[in-house]
């Protein structure tokens, strides 16, 4: 069994009811390297984790969005 790392940008995608494809609409993001951000596989670089906050209407500290979520605060 594989174990889940769930991430806050995936959890704000999900509460938030938006696609990775319309979050790569939003931001001018190539879809392929949003994937491979909200999967953890690429870093968001400063300017493109801005790019995402401010498309999510993130407050917080952009780099946030990227850190993993404790167990049980997910959905």
């Amino acid at each position: 069994m594989t174990e889940r790392h769930e991430t806050m940008l995936r959890l704000v995608l999900w509460r938030k009811r938006m696609t990775q494809a319309g979050l790569a609409r939003r931001t001018g993001i190539d879809p392929a390297s949003v994937s491979r951000i909200v999967r953890g596989v690429e870093p968001a670089y400063p300017r493109r984790g801005r790019r995402i906050a401010d498309a999510l209407g993130w407050e917080g500290d952009p780099a946030e969005l990227f850190e993993e979520v404790p167990d049980g605060e997910d959905r």
